[in-house]
């Protein structure tokens, strides 16, 4: 479910700056997600939203969990960076609940996260497995800058920003490299 375009809020993924600089790259085209501490009993939502803002965030981010390649992506000044403003989007286009490692192992090749990252994620809930939701994103013309004193805080996957649909913006979409 999506929310009404023409509410004044949105909602945003938070992801690591580096991976979402990769997925506005192409050079990822899955999000890998076992939910934040703050979502609680009830963990991630997948079906918060179909499309929404991806919010880069330095929260958590730590180089050593990325397989090298993503250090090409990795900013460590992009956490002092003021004001934020979004330039990329992200539309679902399947979502799935995966359970068996082998499975979430043979997605290696489509994420920049370490297998000792992944493992930790997919063991870190029970029962153990990840949400893997594919995406097509979307990189805006002109990035769309955040109103100073947006709520952004917290241990959470979801976020409302007061952005609007990401889609009433000019786009194109990223193609995701193989």
């Amino acid at each position: 479910m999506s929310p009404d375009p023409q509410h004044a809020s949105w909602p945003a993924f938070k992801e690591w700056a580096a991976i979402v600089s990769a997925l506005g790259a192409g050079a990822q085209s899955l999000i890998l997600r076992k939910g934040g501490i703050a979502e609680g009993k009830g963990g991630f939502d997948p079906d918060r939203a179909t499309r929404f803002w991806l919010y880069p965030t330095s929260f958590h981010a730590q180089l050593d969990k990325l397989k090298p390649a993503a250090a090409a992506f990795f900013d460590p000044l992009a956490q002092h960076a003021s004001p934020v403003a979004l330039d990329t989007y992200a539309e679902i286009i399947s979502h799935r609940f995966v359970t068996d490692w082998d499975a979430v192992a043979a997605l290696d090749s489509r994420h920049l996260w370490t297998e000792a990252t992944v493992r930790e994620r997919f063991d870190w809930s029970r029962p153990a497995g990840l949400h893997v939701l594919e995406v097509r994103v979307f990189r805006l013309a002109h990035p769309a800058p955040l109103p100073a004193g947006s709520d952004i805080s917290g241990c959470k996957s979801w976020i409302d920003l007061p952005l609007g649909d990401p889609k009433q913006h000019s786009a194109c979409p990223v193609t995701a490299r193989a």
